[in-house]
């Protein structure tokens, strides 16, 4: 653990989560280069690694807390407060940048437009909820998805410190992923690899036997309802967080402080480098192109981060937990 409280292997493992996304989506430039262009496809998989995170570091940090479901609205204020002011701020973005582009007569990239059932749908994370599509980016599914794991988690999870429940909540959660859903931003979708990601905090938290069997039953399920390619990433993902240096290793700690601010504005990045890359007629270009996309991208991500994304932080720490007596000595 560093100095700030953070576990430098999953503070690495996110900003390598993002990077991958944002080359996966980049990739499609490289459409002159096949063979890099599905290497780098590959990087899709940081989604779902960014779901394990959020299963490991979610129930940790409110395991070290004392949390209790009493606290559930102070968690959801924290929560909001930290991952809310970014989001909104890019999507103040995309409207603001959106409309003056339009009116740009040289502008060649997408149209903007404004709806407001859109913006309520994406500021309360109901999207996939209702008939509207993810309009300003494609990836703020993903967030839906984290809402839902929050009420859930918090709700449910904590209702009782029995082992025995915590684990047939476990069990029955992550069951739920082997029905399909045609919701596709629904929580159920992922729950095996949520579970994962909880099942597995549990045995970093404390490394016997007996806590490797919860693990080692979800990568199985896994392995059957999403592939063993997945299986295989999120075994990777665990190796990183388990042997991983405690050393801090500069670059990959400014990609997992960015990591969030990067995956949210890197969509809206590519699609006006692209307008502009058109109307400079370079286009063809395509190396030169993506390595543009990728540094304006973490430039916009390091601006989103240090003027938005890192105050929200800093507030959301003045919120905290209660605890009672005997949740400092479970604790301890």
């Amino acid at each position: 653990m560093s100095k700030d409280d953070k576990i430098l292997s999953i503070q690495y493992l996110r900003g390598l989560a993002a990077l991958g996304v944002v080359l996966c989506h980049y990739s499609m430039l490289l459409s002159n280069y096949p063979l890099l262009g599905s290497a780098l496809s590959f990087g899709q998989m940081g989604v779902l690694i960014f779901f394990f995170i959020s299963g490991f570091i979610v129930t940790y940090s409110l395991e070290m807390s004392g949390y209790k479901p009493r606290q559930f609205f102070t968690f959801l204020i924290k929560r909001s407060i930290r991952i809310d002011p970014p989001y909104w701020a890019t999507i103040v973005l995309y409207i603001s940048l959106g409309y003056f582009f339009n009116n740009l007569p040289s502008y060649r990239g997408l149209t903007f437009k404004f709806n407001i059932g859109h913006l309520i749908a994406h500021l309360i994370y109901a999207v996939p909820f209702t008939q509207h599509p993810f309009y300003y980016s494609h990836v703020f599914w993903t967030l839906c998805v984290e809402f839902q794991f929050y009420i859930l988690i918090g709700l449910l999870y904590f209702v009782s410190e029995n082992r025995i429940y915590k684990t047939i909540f476990l069990l029955a959660f992550g069951a739920v992923s082997m029905v399909h859903f045609n919701i596709d931003a629904l929580i159920f979708n992922y729950s095996a690899i949520f579970a994962f990601g909880i099942s597995f905090m549990i045995f970093y938290s404390k490394r016997n036997k007996r806590n490797v069997i919860l693990p080692v039953s979800f990568i199985c399920l896994i392995a059957y309802c999403d592939g063993v390619v997945i299986a295989f990433v999120l075994l990777v993902a665990c190796v990183i967080v388990m042997f991983v240096t405690n050393r801090r290793i500069k670059l990959l700690y400014f990609l997992g402080d960015i990591s969030y601010s990067l995956y949210l504005i890197h969509s809206f990045v590519g699609e006006i480098c692209n307008g502009v890359f058109k109307r400079l007629a370079i286009s063809q270009y395509q190396l030169v192109c993506f390595n543009i996309e990728l540094i304006v991208a973490l430039l916009f991500a390091w601006l989103l981060y240090l003027l938005v994304e890192k105050p929200a932080i800093g507030l959301s720490k003045k919120f905290i937990y209660q605890r009672t007596f005997s949740n400092q000595l479970r604790i301890r």
